[in-house]
Parts: C-alpha cells; sequence; structure tokens
C-alpha cells in the first residue's frame, strides 16, 4: 500500500510520500497472498528534469515486473525528448500544461498497463506549474481494468490538500470522520441504503479543520506534508496487521521559479563513492 499526499498553498507546493510497497504472489491453493513488504520504493518523480512538474504514484507497483519508478523515467526521457516517442509530446517550456502532462502520464501508462489489465489500479497525483501559470495545480489519473480517467482535484489558483492510498488516519484527521462512516452508518441501519454517502459528506462539511492553506509559507507547506504522512505510518503502525505503509518519508517542494526540488530523499549511492564528471 502507499500513503501520498500533495499540499498547495500560494507559495508553491509540496509532495510526500512513503516508501513501503508489497509484494503479492500465488500460494499453493492459487490465493493471492502478501509476501513481503519492501520499505525503500520510490514513489514521487521529477517529470521534466528540475521543471516545476511533479508525480506520486499509487496504486499497483510494478508493470511487467519493472517498477512504476522505472517506468516513470521512461515517460520523463521521453517528455523531454531524450527518447523520441510519437505518442508522448515533448513539453514546450513556454506553453505546456500540467493538464498536458496528466494526459499524457494516462496515454503513456495505458498502453504499458494494456498488457496486464486485471493486475490492479495505477493512480497517479501529477502537480506543479504550468509553462504560463504563476499559481500550482494538481491532477488525478487513475488507470484501472482498462479503463482511464483524468480529472483536476486542486485547480490553478486554489490552495489545499489532496491524499491518495491508504489515508484513513488523515481523512479522520483533516475531514473530522473515517473513510467507512457511510458503509458504518447504513450498517447500523440508522440510514437507509444508499444515503450514507451524501449523508457522510455533509458531516465531513461540517466537520471540516479550516486549515491556513493559502497564506502558508513554503516551509510550512512542506510541514504539513510531512506530518500527515508521519500520522497515517505512525497510525498504521499500531493498527492489527502488517505495517503497509512506512518506510522513509521522502518529499519534494515546487516552486514557479526554483523549480522541482528534492527535500528529504533515500539515497542509495553515496556521493563521495561517485562524483560528478566535468563540473557540478
Amino acid at each position: 500500500m502507499t500513503v501520498v499526499v500533495a499540499v498547495v498553498s500560494s507559495d508553491g507546493l509540496a509532495l510526500a510520500s512513503d516508501s513501503a510497497t508489497t509484494q503479492r504472489m500465488l500460494d499453493g491453493s492459487g490465493v493471492i497472498r502478501t509476501s513481503n513488504v519492501w520499505n525503500s520504493a520510490n514513489k514521487i518523480f521529477n517529470l521534466r528534469k528540475c521543471w516545476p512538474v511533479g508525480a506520486m504514484t499509487f496504486g499497483r507497483a510494478d508493470i511487467g515486473g519493472n517498477s512504476i519508478a522505472t517506468h516513470s523515467k521512461n515517460l520523463r526521457a521521453r517528455l523531454s525528448g531524450d527518447i523520441p516517442d510519437p505518442a508522448v509530446p515533448v513539453l514546450d517550456p513556454e506553453t505546456f500544461t500540467i493538464e498536458q502532462v496528466a494526459h499524457a502520464v494516462s496515454d503513456y501508462f495505458s498502453v504499458q498497463c494494456s498488457s496486464e489489465p486485471a493486475a490492479g489500479a495505477l493512480g497517479f497525483l501529477v502537480a506543479g506549474f504550468g509553462g504560463s501559470e504563476s499559481s500550482p495545480e494538481v491532477w488525478n489519473v487513475m488507470i484501472d481494468s482498462g479503463s482511464t480517467t483524468v480529472s483536476p482535484v486542486i485547480p490553478a489558483g486554489d490552495t489545499g490538500i489532496v491524499h491518495q492510498g491508504m489515508t484513513d488516519a488523515i481523512t479522520r484527521l483533516v475531514d473530522g470522520a473515517g473513510q467507512d462512516l457511510a458503509s458504518v452508518l447504513e450498517g447500523m441501519g440508522a440510514l437507509p441504503p444508499g444515503q450514507g454517502e451524501a449523508f457522510s459528506e455533509a458531516v465531513r462539511d461540517q466537520l471540516r479543520m479550516d486549515w491556513a492553506w493559502a497564506g502558508m509559507p513554503l516551509g510550512e507547506t512542506i510541514d504539513m506534508a510531512r506530518f500527515l504522512v508521519d500520522t497515517q505510518i505512525n497510525f498504521t503502525r499500531f493498527m492489527p496487521g502488517d505495517a503497509m505503509v512506512g518506510g522513509p518519508i521522502e518529499i519534494a517542494a515546487l516552486t514557479k521559479h526554483e523549480g522541482f526540488k528534492w527535500v528529504q530523499r533515500k539515497h542509495y549511492y553515496p556521493p563521495e563513492l561517485n562524483p560528478i564528471v566535468g563540473g557540478t
């Protein structure tokens, strides 16, 4: 499982994720079971080097045995023109839009997933600043069983938070009620079947926290994203069963002029063993 969070304020946006990924295998009776939970997966990607364009993945962990991180780097090479691909547009720095990037993600991964349509849903939060935009935005991409949806979740000019994956603790904290409120109310007989979701959303509208999104400096925006992911990790830690989220928290910040910058990241290659050749 996964927890990914995007926090958008006026100064920019922060992307944060855990590092857990679940490996599932068929047992002797043909039942799919969790065999391992690894805590070193990469889920945040800069989709155009140094540009203010990022993405986070949730859902399935691999396609054809290759990680989503590897596939995302393949897409990045196509968006930059390093690998010519008529199906993927090369981004123009002056005119590209985040919507255009979200559709490129959708188109590319729909093709990759087509050979394994029943392997589970794959999602992305695509975020950043378009070439002519001064405000950040976030789009949601979902690919599931051959069906694809691309939709805005935080339009340019708005601020707020969006989270995906295993986020029950975040939902309770931010929205004031858990994700299962509708089914619980209907199961108790408190509401007729089919009415729980509308009632639950009305309750959340009353309980939702009034966070100071718009005026938050970038530093506090980063801290908020880190806090929410850490809260979900520690909430899950004390629940029964395997800890399906966890590992190091990774964070990236995106601003219009500084672009995509890592704030907190796993490092596998010690810099003293990998000197930069030919300058900075």
